[in-house]
């Protein structure tokens, strides 16, 4: 009799046991698969600038790649802050920029809207860009055609057709400039 109690004791222990190392591995195996989940979703998250205007089309990130349609808008937001220009608004637009700008060619670029910016607010000239076309076709760059008019006073100076030519390069989402042109349209 003590030898059938023992035996069902010892067999309910081993049953307990068996039971609670399958689930005690169940559950590290499944620890481990969040882990994992965790881990991968933490990588794929990205900083994706956002023009701050109401943004007119659909567009998608994934990884380095970007839709022609967000390439558009960067474009629309780089040339309206770099070539819409009056001495109420200059600082502002360098500062909108700035972000943008790759830190390798922070300075360059910098002192390059600086010199612009100091120019037209001696001269008390208001500048402002017409975009009329914009192609983003090739990797790396975006070409954006347009009418730069030069106004002082209720007089327009100058109307030329210009390039601007931008050059960007897209590291997990995040759009950066790394050069930028700017010549007449011949």
């Amino acid at each position: 009799m003590l030898n059938n109690i023992f035996k069902n004791k010892l067999d309910k222990y081993i049953f307990e046991n068996i039971t609670f190392r399958f689930i005690t591995t169940a559950l590290v195996l499944l620890i481990v698969f969040l882990i994992y989940i965790i881990i991968s979703r933490t990588d794929s998250q990205k900083i994706v600038f956002i023009p701050p205007k109401m943004v007119a089309q659909e567009f998608w990130i994934s990884g380095n790649e970007v839709s022609k349609s967000y390439l558009h808008e960067m474009a629309q937001f780089i040339v309206f802050n770099l070539l819409n220009i009056t001495k109420h608004n200059a600082s502002s637009n360098i500062d909108n920029i700035m972000p943008l700008i790759d830190a390798a060619y922070y300075n360059q670029v910098k002192t390059e809207l600086v010199s612009q910016n100091e120019y037209v607010i001696a001269n008390s000239i208001s500048r402002t860009f017409f975009l009329s076309a914009v192609n983003a076709d090739k990797k790396g760059e975006i070409v954006v055609q347009g009418i730069i008019k030069d106004i002082i006073g209720d007089k327009v100076i100058s109307s030329k057709p210009y390039l601007v030519n931008i050059g960007y390069k897209i590291e997990q989402g995040r759009f950066w400039i790394n050069a930028i042109e700017i010549k007449e349209n011949k």
